[in-house]
């Protein structure tokens, strides 16, 4: 049983990291989709219909939800962790 519950330690602390990787690459994804939505809409002053996609808008919102639902599986496995 010691074996079983070091190894379920073992990959609780891997997705725990990979969780906070997962977390940073979509932290700096919104970040340089924000870069490109404000100098898409600095150029597109000129423009009458501008330049930002609708589809930059709706992956801003994505990136937004995903970094939420990744915070909540990091905190999810934190309290498993605890309990351990």
């Amino acid at each position: 049983m010691t074996e079983s519950l070091g190894d379920i330690k073992a990959a609780l602390a891997e997705v725990s990291e990979r969780l906070r990787a997962a977390y940073g690459c979509a932290q700096s994804a919104e970040q340089r989709l924000a870069e490109a939505v404000a100098l898409l809409s600095e150029l597109g002053q000129s423009y009458h219909d501008g330049l930002v996609p609708p589809e930059l808008v709706r992956a801003d919102a994505e990136l937004t939800r995903g970094l939420g639902l990744i915070s909540g599986g990091a905190d999810a496995v934190a309290a498993i962790e605890q309990r351990l």
